[in-house]
């Protein structure tokens, strides 16, 4: 197999959204100091509770939210704040398939309609070869007979054949890169499985490469070739998944296992507060230290980096060691 190249190159994002507080405006950083590398054909998983920013980071990767400060590469171009017609031409490269694949698209169109938009705007072509397009994607992902599909509309579909829909469109524009927000969570688990699948064999067949973001460690060992784990919009730790799985560092990561029914690992679950981490622009201290069962003074004064303790295994905690 030939050597994989670094396709996405993210340094120290941010995003930053105003609110009001106590009559001031204020700012939040939902992401903040993230950076990462996807190489070409490779599956990184981004895990992490509701809230933790992870959506967030997709959505900038897409460019449906500007970074507030860092820069985002894909293919060596730099598309942190690109517009116009660079951000169409961006648009054949990466693509998202959201959460909700209902939501996703329009009722009102046939899934016809659906995939010969993009394919008529970034492919072109006769009607005729058009017409063909759509049916080798129908196919290609698993929607036959292709007839019976073309005319239905998506409140004729269950959601794994919608989601399907949504996977079909995405690959319509030919992409090297994918943004797949939770694909799963809103389907059933007898099919969730077959979608999984369907991304893996998309993977292989077109060398793409995904964001693939979720909060079912079981789904991201399977899927991922990586994991990041994200807590308050910063980076926890990162690894590959199976050396993650088997030795996690970080007191949250630890957490997020114990509380996975089927998990080999596996801890007493000390009582922490529920409280929300603190998103407000310049906190200091790690993020997770309201929680963390094994906090000191340090944790609350001082941001931990990510540090490099074992090949490729990065964390973010100053005890790291002490807990191994």
């Amino acid at each position: 197999m030939a050597e994989q190249t670094n396709f996405i190159e993210v340094n120290h994002l941010k995003i930053r959204f105003p609110i009001r507080q106590k009559g001031k405006q204020a700012f939040i950083t939902p992401v903040d100091d993230v950076s990462f590398r996807i190489k070409q054909g490779e599956v990184l998983a981004l895990v992490g509770e509701s809230g933790s920013g992870k959506s967030t980071i997709g959505r900038s990767l897409v460019r449906i939210l500007e970074p507030s400060e860092g820069t985002v590469k894909v293919g060596g171009q730099d598309v942190t704040h690109i517009k116009g017609t660079a951000l169409t031409k961006y648009r054949k490269v990466a693509q998202m398939v959201f959460q909700d694949p209902f939501g996703s698209l329009n009722p009102v169109r046939t899934l016809e309609r659906h995939l010969m938009f993009p394919l008529k705007k970034y492919r072109g072509g006769s009607h005729a070869e058009i017409s063909q397009q759509v049916e080798d994607l129908f196919q290609r992902v698993g929607l036959t007979p292709v007839n019976e599909f073309r005319a239905k509309f998506p409140h004729e579909l269950s959601g794994g054949q919608r989601q399907r829909v949504a996977i079909a469109r995405a690959l319509a524009v030919n992409p090297a890169f994918i943004v797949a927000d939770e694909p799963i969570s809103m389907l059933d688990v007898s099919i969730r499985a077959g979608i999984l699948e369907l991304m893996n064999e998309l993977k292989r067949d077109f060398n793409l490469s995904y964001l693939y973001i979720t909060h079912d460690l079981a789904s991201a060992r399977y899927f991922g070739d990586r994991i990041m784990v994200l807590y308050g919009g910063r980076v926890m730790e990162t690894a590959p998944s199976a050396e993650l799985l088997e030795k996690p560092y970080h007191p949250y990561t630890r957490l997020m296992f114990a509380a996975t029914p089927g998990s080999d690992w596996s801890i007493p679950l000390p009582e922490t507060t529920n409280e929300a981490p603190n998103l407000l622009e310049g906190r200091v201290g790690c993020p997770f230290a309201h929680r963390c069962p094994f906090v000191k003074d340090r944790c609350r004064e001082e941001t931990p980096g990510l540090r490099e303790l074992a090949k490729d295994h990065h964390v973010a905690c100053h005890y790291a060691e002490d807990l191994a």
